[in-house]
């Protein structure tokens, strides 16, 4: 008799460790990242906005549209416009780095892997968030990059700027 009381108690507890451990999990799960933002750059020559979140299974679904007056593309084309279907996000810190393929562009000869990042620095965005350029994975056409390189992209990789107007918001 006295093996199962000290049985039940033992089981007891291990139920409890269980549940918290299901809970985090289930926490885990459910705090999922994210980052968003709008803003300009270069006097207002340079327009972004991005939106980009983490699923609870890993995949990540965003998109991205640039628009900049200032760069006139290989066949021409001015201003120039890239909108990217995002598909790989790492969060370090308050910065996100992006990884996704061009969905459409009006510059033929920038078409391969693109890769951007952010940082958020608190309230108001203006004056203090940051982006970076785009950056495209080579100017080979013959070869194609993988947006999920985004993983092996450290925080200072690429240069930022400070963004003119709007906010930028990273969420981890």
């Amino acid at each position: 008799m006295h093996a199962i009381r000290k049985v039940i108690p033992v089981l007891a507890l291990l139920a409890v460790i269980a549940a918290g451990v299901m809970a985090a999990s289930s926490s885990a799960a459910s705090s999922q990242q994210s980052a968003s933002g709008q803003g300009t750059l270069d006097n207002g020559a340079r327009k972004f906005s991005f939106s980009a979140k983490t699923s609870a299974d890993g995949s990540v679904k965003g998109q991205a549209e640039l628009h900049n007056s200032a760069f006139t593309g290989a066949n021409g084309n001015s201003p120039y416009d890239l909108h990217v279907d995002i598909s790989c996000m790492k969060v370090v810190g308050n910065i996100a780095i992006f990884g996704g393929t061009v969905k459409r562009t009006n510059d033929p000869s920038l078409v391969d892997a693109v890769f951007f990042s952010v940082q958020d620095n608190a309230e108001p965005g203006k004056g203090v968030d940051k982006i970076s350029r785009v950056f495209f994975w080579d100017d080979d056409p013959s070869t194609t990059g993988d947006p999920q390189a985004c993983q092996l992209v450290t925080p200072t990789d690429f240069p930022l700027e400070t963004i003119e107007a709007g906010n930028i918001q990273v969420r981890s």
